[in-house]
């Protein structure tokens, strides 16, 4: 999506834009305070602006599975859009290694309370998740490079709108993507063993290696952190098996980085500097993508 679009979309998602539908208890965008052009724009991107749907448990699950057998989503189509979010190409890539990591894996099961956590244990899916949803505004947000794949309200969200994407071809990162990305990945490896990601996170900032703000650069570490190329001290993350968010859940009450007025979360919150990069399953999942 170009910036013209982004800055229309920037103006539509305004809070001071929106209208709350007592009904559906969910905030609607009002198209009327677009410019002709500016909504132009937006039809000719395709571009929904209130894409609203009631979400419940067993049917977002029912969807995910669904989504499994879908043939324009594939680790290389997404690990390639990810390298491209990475290199600030592509920002709506960052998101997409979480989502298609828990859509891959999900099965069907009934909602079942975590033990501390009002949510599923499974995936993920809070009691506030049941509700009508405005999934537009949410993908808003993933254009700007956000990540929302903790929970399946969020890898439904972004996988529906991937897959047509996709549809319309694959992203190609291009040799700074993939420049900027393998630094990353060397910062990440280089980090001093008792680097905490908050002080990682100044670093990179400071580093100015990845474009954009402070919640692309989180989005990203917590997408290589789920998938485990980014070793986690508490658990045993990795492309190839799920791990419930019950346990990512009770294994962020262990840490000490994640208490009082922190906003560090699993699976990232659980990296430290002496734990480096897994290149085992960089390699795994990126192929090409990794220079030696």
């Amino acid at each position: 999506m170009d910036k013209k679009c982004m800055n229309v979309l920037k103006k539509l998602y305004l809070h001071s834009n929106g209208e709350y539908d007592r009904e559906r208890e969910v905030m609607l965008y009002q198209m009327n305070t677009l410019t002709a052009a500016e909504q132009d724009i937006l039809i000719t991107n395709g571009w929904i602006p209130n894409d609203l749907e009631l979400i419940r448990h067993d049917e977002i699950i029912h969807k995910l599975i669904n989504l499994q057998q879908n043939k324009h989503l594939s680790w290389s189509a997404v690990t390639h859009a990810f390298v491209a979010g990475v290199g600030g190409s592509f920002p709506r890539g960052i998101t997409t290694l979480g989502s298609y990591h828990m859509m891959i894996h999900m099965q069907k099961h009934s909602y079942e309370q975590a033990e501390r956590f009002l949510s599923c244990k499974f995936c993920g899916f809070s009691h506030s998740d049941e509700s009508w949803k405005n999934l537009s505004s949410i993908r808003h947000a993933l254009h700007q490079g956000y990540d929302y794949s903790g929970t399946s309200v969020g890898a439904y969200t972004d996988l529906t709108e991937l897959a047509s994407l996709f549809e319309q071809g694959t992203v190609t990162p291009s040799d700074e993507d993939v420049h900027t990305f393998n630094q990353l990945l060397r910062s990440l490896d280089q980090a001093e063993n008792e680097e905490t990601p908050g002080k990682y996170e100044k670093r990179l900032t400071a580093e100015k290696l990845v474009k954009g703000h402070a919640g692309i650069r989180r989005s990203i570490l917590q997408s290589l952190s789920r998938v485990g190329v980014l070793p986690n001290q508490v658990l045993s993350l990795s492309a190839n098996h799920w791990t419930n968010i019950e346990e990512l859940q009770n294994a962020e009450l262990l840490l000490s980085n994640t208490k009082g007025r922190s906003d560090m979360e699993m699976p990232w919150a659980g990296w430290q500097g002496k734990l480096g990069v897994n290149w085992d399953k960089a390699r795994q999942l990126f192929g090409n993508h990794i220079q030696d």
